[in-house]
């Protein structure tokens, strides 16, 4: 199959974008623009002429969306679409697509990672054992057999970290206003609403999108609720939790820690109150990555762009043009 068609890849986090652009070219003979480390006003200088866009972190927002003269699809290179105005993409008649099933696994492990860091107290052992100090007696390390874990929204990492957890014997809990309880039950997980949920874990996971309705779903109430011994991990999105509400529940030891590979903004500032707390690990927004994943997506992502130009379903669709077939 043969298209000359015009792909404009832009913002993107990875190393380079080469599994893209080598499966576009190959596959369509697409002439790819690779935009990965242009500056904006670069990128929108090529949007007229573009028949599909790629993108991982460049916001397409309404402006951007009105230069896409031509464009055939805007595919996110990840799972979230909160850079990319959707409205404003289904006026103009482009479907918005994602690839949100290729680091389901990394982000599950991540979410783990997190949570054995903070609970074990991981890295401060590590750097008071480089600092000089030999001491393993430090407050709240607890045992994680019948503790409770409550996850915050039961999509497929949540399901997945469950699935995790179990061997640990950790009691699994789960609140999600999309998911029925029997369909959580059926996974062998406890449902409750998310008020019990906060009161009774001893682990806090967020699985949940970040959406106008979820901003702040953790916010200072929330936090209030939860047992002054449980620990917050957070490997969705940032904006789920009201900062200033976190760094004050950690303050007063409303809670015990935190593990977080989100935050908003992002990168934080480097007198961000967050990091000056022994008991919170920050990593840097690499939940979903490993060298497998990076690959997977872009090379899911191109196959979405191929279909869009052929004409054909699409897969992940996020607007409901060219829904057919997800």
């Amino acid at each position: 199959m043969s298209s000359g068609a015009r792909v404009v890849i832009a913002g993107a986090s990875f190393p380079d974008c080469s599994a893209a652009i080598d499966l576009l070219r190959e596959s369509i003979d697409a002439d790819v623009a690779d935009a990965t480390r242009l500056s904006t006003a670069e990128i929108v200088e090529l949007l007229p002429a573009a028949d599909a866009l790629m993108t991982d972190y460049f916001p397409v927002n309404a402006a951007a969306i009105d230069q896409l003269k031509r464009c055939q699809i805007i595919c996110r290179l990840g799972v979230g679409v909160d850079k990319i105005d959707v409205a404003a993409a289904t006026r103009a008649q482009i479907p918005v697509t994602y690839v949100p099933d290729y680091c389901r696994g990394e982000l599950a492990d991540h979410a783990l990672a997190l949570l054995l860091a903070v609970a074990r107290r991981i890295v401060h052992y590590d750097r008071a054992v480089r600092s000089g100090t030999w001491d393993y007696n430090v407050p709240g390390v607890f045992r994680l057999a019948e503790r409770t874990l409550g996850l915050v929204g039961f999509g497929a990492i949540a399901r997945r970290l469950a699935e995790r957890v179990r061997p640990l014997g950790m009691h699994v809990v789960a609140s999600d206003p999309y998911v029925s309880d029997a369909d959580v039950e059926a996974a062998g997980v406890e449902a409750l609403p998310l008020d019990d949920l906060l009161a009774s874990s001893d682990v806090v996971s967020l699985h949940a999108l970040l959406a106008e309705e979820t901003a702040s779903l953790i916010g200072a109430a929330e936090l209030e609720r939860m047992k002054s011994s449980a620990i917050l991990i957070n490997t969705a999105r940032g904006g789920l939790v009201d900062h200033n509400a976190l760094v004050a529940a950690l303050a007063s030891g409303a809670i015990a820690g935190a593990g977080l590979d989100v935050l908003a903004p992002e990168p934080p500032a480097t007198d961000d109150a967050l990091l000056s707390f022994d008991n919170v690990v920050v990593t840097p927004h690499a939940g979903h990555y490993s060298e497998e994943s990076v690959l997977q997506v872009q090379r899911d992502g191109a196959h979405e762009v191929m279909r869009a130009l052929a004409g054909q379903p699409l897969k992940h669709v996020v607007t409901g043009l060219g829904a057919t077939g997800q």
